[in-house]
C-alpha cells in the first residue's frame, strides 16, 4: 500500500451523476423558454455537448463561448430557431443556472467522500467553471469535505493538460508528486492527465469498461474496492 497523503479528486461520473443532473437542468431550461423538447432532442444535445466540450479540452473554445454555442448547434440540427426574444446566450445563461443546482450522488459517494477526507488532503479537479462546480459542491453538502477546489476554469486549461494538475499540487501546499493519488472516471483526462504529469492513478470503472489504447495501474469497479485502494480506515 502506497502512503499517499493527498487525493486528487474527479467529481462527474464518479461521485456526481452527472448525466441526471444535466437532464433535469435540460428540460428545465427549454421549458423555462417555451421551446418544446423530447428524449429525441436531449440526446441530440448531449452529442452536441459532448463535441463542445473536447474542442474546449482542445483550446478551440473557452467556456463562456461553449455555453451558449452548444444550443446554437443544437437548434441549427434541428433546422429549429429559437423563440421570438430568445437568444442562445440567454439560454445558456439559465441553463448554468440550472446545472449549478446539480447536486445528485451516487448511492454511497457522500459517505465515501467524507471517509476521504478524513484521512487526506482533497483537492477536487475538475473540467469546469468556477461559479457551477462550487456551487454543486456546496449543494451536495461536500464544499465542507474538500481543502481546495481546482477547475479548468481557472487553471486556463482542462485535463489531461499538465497545468491543471500543477495548479492543484500548488493548491494543496506543493506536496511530492509521489504523494499525490488521482481519483477518476476519465482515462484520457483524468487517468492519462496525471500520469504523464507523474501522479499515482486510481481509475474509478464501475461500467466495467476495457481499456483499447492504455494499460491502467489500478483499477475498481466500486466503492468498496476505491477504500480498499486507498487505505480507508
Amino acid at each position: 500500500m502506497k502512503h499517499w497523503s493527498c487525493v486528487l479528486l474527479d467529481m462527474d461520473g464518479t461521485f456526481f451523476d452527472f448525466p441526471a443532473c444535466e437532464r433535469r437542468a435540460f428540460f428545465r431550461t427549454m421549458q423555462e423558454f417555451s421551446i418544446e423538447a423530447d428524449e429525441d432532442m436531449y440526446q441530440r444535445y448531449r452529442v452536441v455537448n459532448k463535441a463542445a466540450w473536447k474542442e474546449l479540452e482542445e483550446g478551440k473554445l473557452t467556456h463562456e463561448q461553449l455555453r451558449p454555442e452548444r444550443f446554437r448547434r443544437l437548434m441549427a440540427q434541428l433546422g429549429r430557431t429559437f423563440p421570438d426574444g430568445v437568444t442562445p446566450e440567454q439560454v445558456a445563461a439559465y441553463n448554468v443556472q440550472r446545472i449549478a443546482e446539480g447536486d445528485i450522488l451516487y448511492d454511497g459517494a457522500r459517505e465515501l467522500w467524507q471517509r476521504i477526507y478524513r484521512q487526506y488532503r482533497v483537492c477536487v479537479l475538475t473540467n469546469g467553471s468556477d461559479l457551477t462546480q462550487y456551487n454543486r459542491l456546496k449543494c451536495a453538502g461536500l464544499l465542507d469535505y474538500t481543502h481546495a477546489v481546482v477547475t479548468s476554469q481557472r487553471a486556463g486549461v482542462g485535463k489531461p493538460a499538465a497545468g491543471i494538475f500543477r495548479l492543484a499540487l500548488e493548491e494543496l501546499g506543493n506536496p511530492d508528486k509521489r504523494e499525490c493519488v488521482m481519483v477518476g472516471d476519465s482515462l484520457e483526462a483524468d487517468i492519462r492527465g496525471a500520469e504523464n504529469f507523474g501522479i499515482d492513478t486510481i481509475w474509478y470503472n464501475p461500467t466495467k469498461e476495457c481499456p483499447k489504447t492504455m494499460q491502467v495501474a489500478k483499477e475498481v469497479n466500486d466503492y468498496s474496492a476505491l477504500a480498499i485502494a486507498l487505505g480507508l480506515e
